[in-house]
């Protein structure tokens, strides 16, 4: 009877520990739905540091971010410099101006919602994995 309990107890406590978190986004990438101009923008968290990445839209950018509950906050961002059309370069410009404003996030199933400090949101659609390397 004691190693029915044990075995009970034990998978309870490792249900218990692989509830989903509130940084279960970490290790995903995800694609900006409705993006202004139909830009590719996209943003992916890295499973081995606090750190950022993506697409905004011509340039690559990166950074670090931190958690604190349901709160996150993005550090500054270093990104490449090319130039592309005027409209691509506009909405990348007013998403990393986003970034640094972002309070909350909201994150449900492959949804990743990013609130800024006036309101606005930008929702994001999962769309894999960080790839190691």
């Amino acid at each position: 009877m004691s190693k029915l309990f044990s075995l009970i107890l034990g998978t309870l406590l490792f249900a218990a520990c692989t509830t989903e978190t509130p940084d279960s986004f970490v290790g995903k990438e995800y694609k900006l739905q409705n993006a202004p101009a139909n830009a590719e923008i996209t943003l992916g968290f890295d499973g081995k540091e606090n750190r950022f990445f993506g697409k905004s839209a011509i340039n690559n950018y990166f950074g670090s971010y931190t958690l604190d509950g349901d709160k996150i906050t993005f550090g500054p961002a270093g990104a490449t410099m090319m130039a592309g059309p005027q409209e691509l370069m506009t909405a990348e410009q007013e998403y990393l101006q986003f970034l640094p404003t972002v309070k909350h996030f909201k994150l449900d199933g492959e949804k990743l919602t990013l609130s800024g400090a006036d309101g606005k949101e930008l929702v994001f659609e999962e769309t894999g994995t960080v790839s190691e390397n």
